[in-house]
């Protein structure tokens, strides 16, 4: 389970890092917000793959 958080943390802080400096005092809020949607595009993702047309 802990992989699944880390690897949606990567993929914020790499999202994260396109909009402010990684030295900024709250880039870990925006990884944080970027972890969350990149969580709701992949289960967004996942859900259109496997719908029933």
């Amino acid at each position: 389970m802990e992989w699944i958080l880390q690897t949606l943390m990567m993929m914020g802080a790499a999202a994260a890092s396109i909009f402010i400096q990684r030295d900024s005092p709250n880039f870990e809020v925006v990884q944080g917000m970027m972890a969350i949607l990149a969580l709701v595009g992949c289960v967004l993702l996942i859900t259109f793959a496997f719908r029933k047309k």
